[in-house]
């Protein structure tokens, strides 16, 4: 695992400008968070539990029933940058994402639940989550009478963030991605230089990133699709 200087270092090097005359680090730094969160984006594409944070939210939640998003640092309720919900648990009930096809109908019931109603059918879904922006809305709204337990894959925290000293949370042995991918970019600054041999690099880099989490989470991605069984084959 190398530090947020030996990255540094290595990518100024591999596009040849160790006096950081075309590049300041603070700039330089600023394009390596973005491939950075690019890269952890297919990591955690590939590998879907290749980290996961659980975090729980008390009550109130808030009004009128939703958990902001955002990490606690911007204003909101999680620990982490979330990058994909794995799993929503309240009041010991499982949680499951709304159908996109339902919508709410903002009517009480005698015991004052708010329903939410499939359109196509009529059929009460319960207990669902919706995201809306940076808000995940937990219907039925008001109902959450303890906390909510959420589990969730996140990107680390902003490179940007780090300081110079402290270990860059990545693949370990796999570094070259970060490094190549972020010198291939910088490179291409002015157009003053062919940066097609860096970018074939970085992209070797990254598969070989890619394979080497592959075999520590095998298995194939199950695709999902908005469209009901007999409308997806064509009946």
């Amino acid at each position: 695992m190398l530090t947020k200087l030996q990255y540094r270092t290595a990518i100024q090097q591999m596009f040849d400008d160790p006096q950081a005359a075309r590049w300041s680090a603070a700039n330089l730094d600023i394009v390596t968070s973005t491939v950075y969160d690019e890269l952890y984006g297919d990591i955690l594409d590939t590998a879907s539990y290749w980290n996961s944070q659980y975090d729980q939210v008390g009550i109130p939640l808030r009004v009128p029933g939703y958990i902001d998003l955002r990490t606690i640092s911007d204003g909101g309720d999680l620990t982490q940058r979330l990058y994909r919900m794995q799993q929503v648990i309240a009041d010991g009930r499982q949680y499951f994402a709304k159908d996109p096809r339902d919508f709410l109908m903002m009517a009480q019931t005698q015991t004052g639940d708010i329903s939410t109603v499939r359109a196509s059918t009529g059929v009460e879904q319960r207990f669902s989550y919706q995201f809306l922006g940076d808000q995940m809305w937990m219907h039925p709204l008001g109902n959450v009478t303890t906390f909510v337990e959420l589990r969730y894959s996140f990107r680390p925290a902003s490179y940007t963030s780090l300081s110079d000293n402290t270990n860059v949370p990545f693949p370990d042995g796999t570094e070259s991605a970060l490094i190549l991918s972020t010198a291939a970019r910088a490179m291409t600054k002015g157009s003053v230089e062919d940066a097609g041999i860096l970018f074939a690099q970085a992209e070797q880099a990254r598969q070989k990133m890619l394979n080497t989490i592959r075999r520590k989470y095998h298995g194939m991605t199950q695709p999902f699709a908005p469209q009901n069984m007999w409308e997806w084959g064509g009946i």
